[in-house]
Order: C-alpha cells, then sequence, then structure tokens
C-alpha cells in the first residue's frame, strides 16, 4: 500500500480530516483511478462542513471504477442520508446488499435510511439483522435502540441501553441514546446528565447538543408538555399524523359551535402558533443561564433574541393598550407578536431563499406596524399607507406558518 494512503488512514482514524484528505489526494495524484483512495477521500470530505456534495461526487467516481464493490455502495448510502435524501440511500443500501448479502454494514446504512424515512419497525429489523452479523457493530446497536424507541417500546429499550452502557460506557452515541429515551420519559436531568456525557466524548455531535438544549428548556413545564406532543407525534406514521392534525382541525370547528366552545378554539390557535415559536422562546430564556447558554450557537442566540425581543414587548404592548386604552399601540403589539413566527424561521434557516423570503415578511410588518403606530402621533405619515404595508405583512406572516412547512424554503441548516 502506498505511504500517502497508510498517511491517510493514520490520518483518518485520528479525525483529523482535511489532512487525510491531503494525503489521499496526494495518493490520487500518482493513481487517479484507485478506487479505494477515492472511497477514503470522500469518507474525510463527508465528515467536514459543507463537502458532503462532494463527498458523494466522489464516491461516484470510485464506484464508477469498481461498481461491484458494496462498501462504495454502503458510503453512498450513508452519504445520501446524511444529504437528506434516503430514498435514495435506501436504494444504495440494497444495491450492496445485492452484492454482498451478508454484509454488516450495508444493513446498518440500510437501516439508517429506515429511521430518517421514519419506517421505525423497518429500521428495527435491518439493525438486528446487522447485530445478528455483527454484535459488536456499535451503530446498528444504537440504530435499534432509536427504533425502539420511537416504537414506544420503553421495556426493552432501557435494557437495551443498559447493556450497551455496561459494555462501552465511553460510547457517545449510546448516551445521546440514552438521554432522548430520558427526556421521552420526562426525566429531563437524568436525559442532561446523559447529554453531558456524550459532549465530553465528543464535543461536536450535534443530536447530542440539541439534546442538551432540549434538556434545559424541559425545565419549563410547558415546554415538557410540548416536548410530549412532539414525541407523540413522532412515534405516529406520516398519514397518522395528519388524521390526527385533521381530527384536531374538524373538533375545533364544531367546538365553535358548543356553549363555550370559543375557549377551545382559542387555546387551539395558541397551541398552533406556539409550534412554531416554541423553541425559539426556550432558548431566548437560555440566554439568561450562566451555563446553558454557552450551548447555544451564534445564530440560535440571534433567533432566540430576535423572536423573545418580539414577541415579549408584544404581548406587553397588546395587553398595555387594552388595560389602559392606548390604540396607539394595538397595531405595534400586534406586529411584534407576528413577525416572531418569520423570525423563528429566519436565521437558523438552511435555504437562503427562505430566509430572505420570512427575514423579508418580518421587515415588512415591522414597518408597517411601526408606521401605523407613528401615524397616530405624526400627521405627516399617511395612516392608510401604514395599513396597507401593515396588512401585507400580517398576511404574509400568516402564510409563513404554511410556507414554513415546504422543505425548499426551510431546513435545518448544515
Amino acid at each position: 500500500m502506498p505511504p500517502e494512503i497508510l498517511r491517510g488512514l493514520q490520518l483518518k482514524d485520528l479525525g483529523r480530516y482535511a489532512d487525510a484528505e491531503n494525503a489521499f489526494r496526494e495518493a490520487l495524484a500518482q493513481e487517479p483511478n484507485d478506487a479505494f483512495a477515492l472511497h477514503q477521500l470522500a469518507a474525510c470530505q463527508l465528515h467536514q462542513p459543507q463537502r458532503k456534495r462532494e463527498a458523494l461526487a466522489t464516491i461516484d467516481r470510485a464506484i464508477a471504477k469498481e461498481p461491484n464493490d458494496a462498501d462504495h455502495h454502503v458510503l453512498r448510502s450513508y452519504i445520501l442520508s446524511v444529504l437528506d435524501r434516503p430514498r435514495d440511500g435506501l436504494a444504495a443500501a440494497q444495491t450492496a446488499l445485492s452484492l454482498d448479502p451478508h454484509h454488516a454494514g450495508a444493513f446498518t446504512a440500510e437501516a439508517q435510511a429506515h429511521l430518517q424515512t421514519e419506517q421505525w419497525p423497518r429500521a428495527e429489523q435491518s439493525a438486528r439483522q446487522a447485530l445478528a452479523l455483527d454484535a459488536d457493530n456499535s451503530a446498528a446497536a444504537n440504530q435499534l435502540a432509536q427504533a425502539l424507541r420511537l416504537q414506544n417500546k420503553n421495556t426493552e429499550n432501557a435494557a437495551h441501553l443498559a447493556g450497551m452502557l455496561a459494555r462501552d460506557p465511553e460510547d457517545p452515541f449510546t448516551h445521546a441514546n440514552a438521554g432522548w429515551t430520558a427526556l421521552q420519559r420526562g426525566e429531563h436531568r437524568a436525559a442532561e446528565t446523559h447529554f453531558r456525557e456524550a459532549l465530553r466524548l465528543d464535543p461536536d455531535f450535534e443530536s447530542a447538543r440539541d439534546g442538551l438544549l432540549n434538556s434545559f428548556r424541559a425545565r419549563s413545564p410547558i415546554y415538557r408538555n410540548y416536548l410530549r406532543y412532539c414525541f407523540f407525534m413522532q412515534r405516529l406514521s406520516s398519514g397518522a399524523r395528519w388524521a390526527v392534525i385533521i381530527g384536531l382541525y374538524f373538533g375545533v370547528k364544531l367546538a365553535g359551535q358548543i356553549p363555550g366552545g370559543d375557549a377551545l378554539v382559542a387555546l387551539y390557535m395558541l397551541f398552533v402558533l406556539w409550534v412554531w415559536v416554541a423553541k425559539p422562546v426556550g432558548n431566548f430564556f437560555l440566554l439568561f443561564d450562566s451555563f446553558a447558554r454557552y450551548a447555544l450557537r451564534p445564530r440560535e442566540k440571534l433567533e432566540a433574541a430576535a423572536v423573545g425581543g418580539s414577541l415579549g414587548p408584544g404581548l406587553a404592548l397588546l395587553i398595555a393598550s387594552f388595560a389602559f386604552g392606548w390604540p396607539a399601540v394595538v397595531t405595534l403589539g400586534i406586529g411584534l407578536i407576528a413577525a416572531s413566527f418569520p423570525l423563528s424561521m429566519t436565521f437558523t434557516n438552511g435555504s437562503r431563499p427562505g430566509t430572505w423570503l420570512f427575514g423579508t415578511v418580518a421587515a415588512v410588518t415591522l414597518l408597517g406596524a411601526a408606521l401605523t403606530a407613528l401615524a397616530h402621533l405624526v400627521p405627516l405619515i399617511d395612516q392608510g399607507t401604514a395599513r396597507q404595508i401593515f396588512t401585507a405583512g400580517a398576511i404574509g406572516c400568516l402564510a409563513a406558518t404554511w410556507l414554513g412547512n415546504v422543505p425548499a424554503l426551510r431546513r435545518p441548516a448544515e
């Protein structure tokens, strides 16, 4: 084996992916058709920010050289899953299995694709097949734990996780799984302990960081109940989720026709709107925690400050306007509250068009609300024009709660 590849493998094992990439490129400069070097290069690119698409192109080159190597298709499956293309990832994993029916890694890749397409029973089956071929496959063991949790098989999952932690207490993935399981049971302090340990073992582990933030937010009873709803919906199939949403909608419609039903309608609308701002509002309170705020990324802090700084004063102004009869600030209060929804989809949005769209909607709404409020005090500002700007922004805010479900306009930032 060429010395460049040996050096690259050593650097890769140490987690120095950029340096390992350079070593594999040196090897490829001497032998451009080396599929093994291309495979390792793709693996290094996969582990670097903003390099996933390059990794896919690189592994495709390796497959072009060795189309019958199952390992290449397994890595391609993982890359596609990371790129949020799990159906293509599943096809790649199944291609690997057609080439090598006893490839534990292919079953692991298949399980990952099933998890991302929310096929929990199939993910469990694939993970069990991987473990039957390789009992020490920690990735498959953690996938099994996740599949069991998402099927609400709590007793079996608890026993499985206890065994995993006993065998390897230094596995960050296992601690993260244990953390999410504890969080699902409502044990936010136990969850916090596991997530902290996962991050100690792997400081860049995003799932553990997200879990730790959720465990911090879960100190609030309101957020704990919101999490219960999220976990409940997560366990359902896509069709069942829509059935719940449609059922709630028609239930609320019927409730509005009975005495006292208006209160139920108002609670439902508050819940629907709360779903959009729950996370940034939770992060807003974390900004005042001397420890928890360090777990937030800069964009999350900006989002928390923008949403919390808009929603809080908006509610205060709205209450004050009704309490003291200040009509001039009613629109300003409503505008601040309305703008918090597109603002919650702006700062941590991985879609550039979505970032600009929702940011613009929020800006127009705030401008319209401010002009409308000032028009009561400054005669030079035309009230009609100000109200038109505000109305356009308010309609945009309402539309944002629907457009936020469009993947092309809203997705997690890499």
